[in-house]
């Protein structure tokens, strides 16, 4: 079964997202208010990266001991200015890849998010490790 079933049918659709041209500062209070790990960025509806919450934590941290940068308000800074913040490696994922895909990939390159674009790399969702989970849970659920 999953072999065949389509990553549309187990991914989020509706998930949050930072244009390339917001503030890192946006990127970090949506994380926070909406407790995510993993937040996509976008621009023009084109998928570009991904900010995640260990990227956050290295900013903040050389945040702290970047005296050179202080005079710098945080809530300024673009993360098209700090392209290191994005994960740019990530493998990408369409909605017409099975769920076995998905799987195979997340534990061969070791990641727990995959973005799912379209044929035209319009961003469409993401599909998360936990999301796998809930769906082989509730595969195991209807066999029993």
């Amino acid at each position: 079964m999953p072999d065949r079933t389509e990553i549309r049918k187990v991914m989020r659709e509706s998930t949050f997202s930072v244009d390339y041209n917001d503030t890192i500062r946006k990127a970090e209070n949506l994380m926070k208010r909406e407790n995510i790990r993993n937040i996509p960025v976008i621009h023009a509806r084109k998928y570009v990266g991904m900010i995640t919450e260990r990227k956050i934590m290295e900013y903040s941290l050389r945040r702290l001991y970047d005296f050179d940068r202080s005079d710098i308000e945080s809530d300024e800074l673009l993360i098209s200015d700090f392209r290191n913040i994005l994960l740019l490696d990530l493998p990408l994922v369409f909605p017409e890849d099975s769920v076995n895909k998905a799987l195979e990939i997340m534990v061969k390159k070791k990641v727990d998010v995959l973005p799912v674009i379209d044929w035209h790399k319009n961003f469409v969702g993401i599909i998360t490790s936990n999301d796998l989970l809930l769906f082989f849970h509730n595969l195991l659920k209807e066999k029993i």
